[in-house]
């Protein structure tokens, strides 16, 4: 039986502008495509933790005028959306995500009303935990406020899962760090350790924090140390379109299925993040856990073995779109091959005109838009690689182009 979550986080209107490359400083390029979708990593991990089973409530904030659209998504994913506040004043947070043709991304970020969640929303969704709840956060709200969630829910017995993207400058406490690697060495200079590989790495802060610690590492999968147990979890060989939501459909689905043994909870938020990458877009390339199972179904290495190609049912399946149309007849899966390599598919995108920037993000990095930023640094992403369209009715991306056209009019 799946737990329930109670996300505390942001939530974004995405742009996702497909480009052939990152522009330089000064340059402006035309993008291939455009799509807005609902985003924001405390809504991402909402979706994934909703699909992958699991009794969801969301805390955060969005504009008035500039949200509704969004918080009907989160509903249609059988998301509890009480604790979302509509503020008059204050826009909703919006991403703006370009992904060129290897499938990495650089993202800026403008918080908007996720810097002004109220508070009062957020200790009367921890005053409804208990004991085997987990709270679920992220680094995309006040610290402080994320701080007073983790401190509310451990005083009523939950367990507290934080992914600490993008890399933070302070510490909230935790019973679980979900991390990328350069997260995880953020999190070690904040705990005084110094650098070095990453599996050492990942020990040491389990120890220094009095936690556990996850790390994912991209197409090479996890490494961990959860409950005094070490060890790494191999990713399935896909072919990447859109890494944005990787990392945010691994934390979903982690925190979703706490009931499962450590190695089966890790291969099935590995494989929805596979799964994810596959496709374009944040929350609406988050897969249902239907497809997740059919997936997990073939065993993959989780002891720090290299995944191999897949040539079997499953392989085939995730190369198509859809849920029981993509399952494959027997002759089909009798006819691959040993060294079998298989793709997604892709969907062309519109040639439209991009906008330029005075400064972008380098590939693989967030970037939070604020006064007084300085210049992002490379390798700020969660990552995970990753093709297969997701339903244009997906809920998710359908009240974000409501929104667009009520913002529009």
């Amino acid at each position: 039986m799946s737990r329930t979550v109670l996300v505390v986080g942001s939530v974004n209107l995405d742009d996702a502008v497909r480009v052939p490359r990152f522009p330089g400083p000064g340059e402006t390029l035309t993008a291939r495509g455009l799509d807005t979708a609902l985003g924001g990593k405390g809504a991402n991990q909402a979706v994934a933790a909703a699909r992958a089973g699991a009794s969801v409530r969301m805390v955060g904030a969005v504009g008035s005028r500039d949200g509704g659209a969004l918080v009907e998504a989160l509903d249609a994913n059988g998301i509890e959306v009480t604790g979302l506040a509509r503020l008059d004043d204050t826009p909703t947070g919006r991403a703006i995500v370009l992904i060129d043709d290897a499938a990495e991304n650089s993202i800026v970020v403008v918080p908007g009303a996720n810097h002004a969640i109220p508070e009062a929303a957020v200790r009367d969704a921890c005053a409804r935990l208990g004991e085997g709840d987990v709270l679920l956060l992220q680094n995309e709200i006040p610290a402080a406020l994320s701080r007073l969630a983790a401190e509310l829910a451990r005083d009523a017995g939950a367990e507290v899962v934080w992914n600490a993207a993008p890399a933070p400058d302070e510490l909230v406490p935790a019973n679980l760090y979900l991390v990328n690697e350069h997260e995880l060495r953020r999190l070690a200079e904040l705990h005084g350790i110094g650098s070095r590989r990453v599996e050492s790495l990942v020990t040491d802060l389990a120890e220094a924090a009095n936690a556990d610690v996850i790390c994912t590492l991209g197409p090479a999968g996890a490494v961990y140390r959860v409950a005094g147990e070490t060890g790494s979890a191999a990713a399935r060989e896909v072919d990447a379109v859109d890494t944005t939501a990787a990392g945010d459909t691994f934390a979903g689905y982690f925190a979703a299925l706490a009931d499962l043994p450590l190695r089966e909870r890790l291969r099935h938020a590995l494989d929805a993040a596979s799964l994810a990458v596959t496709r374009p877009g944040a929350s609406p390339s988050i897969p249902h856990r239907a497809e997740v199972d059919l997936l997990s179904e073939v065993s993959a290495p989780i002891s720090g073995a290299t995944s191999a190609g897949e040539t079997d049912a499953a392989s085939l399946a995730v190369t198509r779109p859809g849920a029981s149309p993509s399952i494959p007849y027997r002759s089909e899966v009798a006819a691959l091959g040993p060294d079998a390599h298989l793709s997604g598919v892709e969907r062309d995108s519109p040639h439209v005109e991009a906008s330029s920037a005075a400064a972008a993000p380098h590939p693989g990095e967030t970037a939070s838009l604020r006064d007084g930023a300085s210049a992002p640094q490379r390798g700020e992403t969660d990552p995970h690689s990753a093709s297969i369209p997701p339903s244009t009715t997906d809920p998710c991306r359908a009240a974000a182009l409501t929104t667009e056209r009520n913002t529009a009019a």
